[in-house]
């Protein structure tokens, strides 16, 4: 089977690209080589034996001949959260790529297609424990794109029939992930400072996990026309992550704390400062997310319609994750 990748040079899509060449499958990677990550992740995807077409997803042309063959998409690529990014930039890569991917996918013959969207559709602080039907309430422009993507996913399903399923991934971690990165130096370093009480819920997936629920995703048949969340068995909040970070490292858990208002006053004040010159600000509003987005899911639809079991409970996953950074020299 010859499977597509869009944003394969990321963090999930080199992990799901690895899975599926391991498993004797080819893969075409469409990503682009921007940062010295997916540089790194470049080289060890073609070493894999991958074929990796270094453009984005907003090449028509380009997306057109990678497609030729193929017979599942995975559509990961997307425009980030980062500041001094036009609105414009978010809809044509994450809407109108999107659509057009989706009918060059038909027109190729492709048998699956499968949205890789974010728990940021349903917003800032939807209610806990979220699921699928739980009303979405996107705020920042990342978030409204890509809950845009997925309605249009959803509606030309309908009126064609195209076989396509929607995946939602909590916060990814794993070997590879440059994010969490951040925070296993600061506290491997005794350097973290908790913002605000530590109180507020995330969600974590460890990305051997997500990268089954997104093939299964694939596979079923159930799956069709459907949303996911995968997400691990349960959520913990950010002072219990911080501890736990701690005890994989073997250091003493951070105990320094600052408020969490003058904090988001400051990243405002900085990005409004920041904005007019095009300077991408040290801090904004979406860095401060960390202490603040307040998330917990419940998986039971894609355990009950998937047969999806996350294998990583949060200590084996961090202590995989912090393995790997030391066996790459990043901690």
């Amino acid at each position: 089977m010859r499977v597509l990748i869009t944003g394969g040079t990321g963090f999930i899509g080199t992990a799901l690209s690895l899975a599926y060449l391991k498993d004797g499958h080819e893969v075409v990677v469409l990503a682009r080589e921007a940062t010295p990550a997916e540089r790194e992740n470049a080289a060890e995807l073609r070493a894999a034996g991958a074929r990796v077409v270094v453009a984005s997803v907003t090449e028509a042309d380009e997306v057109r001949r990678a497609l030729e063959g193929v017979q599942v998409v995975h559509h990961i690529a997307a425009a980030m959260r980062e500041a001094n990014i036009p609105d414009s930039v978010f809809w044509e890569t994450n809407v109108q790529a999107t659509e057009r991917l989706l009918k060059a996918s038909r027109d190729a013959r492709v048998g699956r297609f499968v949205y890789c969207s974010s728990i940021g559709a349903f917003g800032k602080a939807p209610p806990k424990p979220a699921t699928e039907e739980t009303p979405c309430a996107p705020v920042d422009i990342y978030q409204k794109t890509k809950k845009a993507a997925e309605e249009l996913c959803l509606r030309y399903r309908s009126e064609t029939g195209f076989p396509i399923s929607i995946v939602r991934p909590a916060e990814v971690y794993g070997p590879r992930d440059r994010r969490l990165l951040k925070l296993f130096r600061a506290v491997g370093s005794r350097k973290f400072v908790m913002i605000g009480g530590g109180r507020n819920e995330h969600h974590l997936v460890y990305v051997d996990d997500l990268v089954s629920g997104m093939r299964l995703a694939e596979e079923k048949d159930a799956a069709l026309g459907e949303i996911f969340v995968l997400a691990g068995e349960r959520s913990i909040d950010t002072q219990g992550l911080v501890r736990t970070v701690a005890e994989v490292l073997e250091v003493d858990s951070p105990r320094l704390r600052i408020p969490l208002g003058p904090v988001v006053a400051a990243a405002v004040a900085c990005e409004a400062i920041c904005r007019p010159f095009g300077i991408q600000p040290p801090i904004y509003p979406r860095r401060v997310d960390f202490f603040r987005s307040d998330f917990s899911f419940d998986i039971s639809k894609a355990k009950r319609v998937l047969g999806y079991r996350p294998q990583f409970d949060l200590p084996a996953g961090l202590r995989s994750t912090a393995e790997a950074y030391r066996a790459r020299g990043l901690m």
